[in-house]
C-alpha cells in the first residue's frame, strides 16, 4: 500500500473548487422566485386541501387585517407568514397540542405545496436549458455544491449527463450540500397517517450522528413531477424545507452539520464561484456563514449575479484583491470560464 503525503494530500484538496447556488440561478430555469413561488403554491393549496388551507389563509390575514377579498399572496411577507405560523406551533406546542416532530399541521401542507409547485415549475430532464447540462458536466468528483436551493434542477442535469452525486460528501460524485433542505427529504423515517411506509424508496442521508439524533432522508422518485399528484400533504411526502423567519433557527438544527461542515472546505479549495445568491442585508444565517468562511486567502472567488445592490452585499468579501463580482446573468460563458480555470492549476 502507498502511504500518501502531506503534499499529495494537499494537492488532491487544492484540485476541489466550491459552487455556492441561490435562487437566481435555478431562475433562468423558470422556477419561481420568492413573491411568484408564495402566490403560486398557495393557489394550489387552495385547490386540493380546503381546511388547512383555511386556517393558514386566515394567519396570513393576521399580518394585515385590513386586507378585504383575498390575500395578495404576492405581496405578503414571506419571511413573517412562517414566523408567525412557528408562533401558532409554538402555541400548540404549549398547550400540548403539537402535531409532531416534524412541525404543525399548517407548516407541513404549506411546505408540501410550496415543494409541489417547484417540482412543477422544474423543467423535464429532456428540455433543460444548456447551460444547467454545460455547468453539470464540468464539475468533477473534486467539487462540492452548495445549493440554498430547494429545488432539484441540479440534480436532474447531474444525471441526464451521467454523473453521480451525494447529500453527504460521498466519495468519487459530485458532493451537494443544501443547508436550506430540498423538496425530495423528509425528516425521520417516511410514514403516513397511519404508520411505516415507504412507496418511494426513500433512504436516510447520515445526518443522525452524535449530538442529531432525527435523520434526513431522501428519495430520487421525487424528481419526477409527475409523482406528485400521487400524495397528498401531511403523509408519506413532508418536504424538508427550512423556511424564512425566525423558525429557521429551530429548522436548521435538523441539519446542522451541513452548515458546519462545509465550512472546511473552503480553506482547501482552489477557487469559489456564488452564483444567483443575493445575500440580502436580512438573510441572517448566510451571512453568518460567509463571514466565518469568506474570503479565503489565496483563493480567486467568483460573485456572478446581475443585482444592483451585489457590490453592496458582498462588501465584505470583495475587499480582498482575488474577489471578483461579475454583475451579470449566469451563462454558458461564466461555464467557459469556469472550465478554463481548471487548467490554471
Amino acid at each position: 500500500m502507498v502511504k500518501n503525503t502531506k503534499s499529495d494530500f494537499d494537492e488532491h484538496m487544492r484540485a476541489s473548487r466550491v459552487f455556492i447556488l441561490g435562487a437566481g440561478f435555478s431562475a433562468l430555469a423558470g422556477i419561481p422566485l420568492t413573491s411568484a413561488l408564495l402566490r403560486d403554491a398557495m393557489r394550489i393549496f387552495a385547490e386540493e386541501c380546503n381546511g388547512i388551507f383555511q386556517r393558514v389563509d386566515g394567519y396570513a390575514r393576521d399580518l394585515d387585517w385590513s386586507v378585504d377579498g383575498e390575500v395578495d399572496y404576492s405581496s405578503l411577507s414571506f419571511s413573517e407568514l412562517c414566523t408567525h405560523l412557528e408562533y401558532i406551533e409554538l402555541s400548540e406546542y404549549g398547550g400540548g397540542e403539537r402535531w409532531s416532530d416534524e412541525g404543525s399541521r399548517e407548516k407541513l401542507a404549506l411546505r408540501f405545496y410550496l415543494a409541489k409547485c417547484i417540482a412543477r415549475a422544474t423543467p423535464n430532464a429532456n428540455v433543460i436549458p444548456d447551460v444547467y447540462l454545460e455547468f453539470a458536466q464540468q464539475l468533477t468528483d473534486r467539487d462540492v455544491v452548495i445549493s440554498f436551493n430547494w429545488d432539484c434542477l441540479l440534480e436532474l442535469a447531474l444525471l441526464s449527463v451521467g454523473k453521480n452525486y451525494s447529500y453527504n460528501f460521498g466519495d468519487n460524485c459530485i458532493r451537494l450540500v443544501k443547508p436550506h433542505g430540498s423538496i425530495n427529504w423528509r425528516l425521520n423515517r417516511p410514514k403516513n397517517l397511519k404508520g411505516p411506509v415507504n412507496t418511494l424508496g426513500w433512504n436516510p442521508i447520515g445526518f443522525a450522528q452524535g449530538l442529531i439524533e432525527q435523520e434526513i432522508w431522501h428519495t430520487p422518485e421525487l424528481l419526477d413531477k409527475s409523482v406528485w399528484d400521487k400524495y397528498e400533504p401531511i403523509g408519506e411526502v413532508q418536504p424538508f424545507l427550512v423556511l424564512p423567519g425566525y423558525g429557521k433557527a429551530f429548522d436548521v438544527r435538523s441539519n446542522a452539520t451541513l452548515w458546519y461542515r462545509p465550512g472546511f472546505v473552503f480553506v482547501a479549495s482552489r477557487d469559489i464561484y456564488i452564483i444567483g445568491l443575493g445575500l440580502a442585508p436580512d438573510d441572517h444565517f448566510i451571512r453568518s456563514f460567509f463571514l466565518n468562511c469568506l474570503p479565503v486567502p489565496g483563493r480567486h472567488m467568483y460573485i456572478i449575479n446581475p443585482d444592483k445592490q451585489a457590490s453592496k452585499n458582498y462588501a465584505f468579501a470583495l475587499q480582498d484583491g482575488n474577489s471578483h463580482l461579475l454583475n451579470e446573468t449566469c451563462s454558458t460563458e461564466h461555464v467557459a470560464l469556469m472550465r478554463a480555470r481548471l487548467d490554471v492549476w
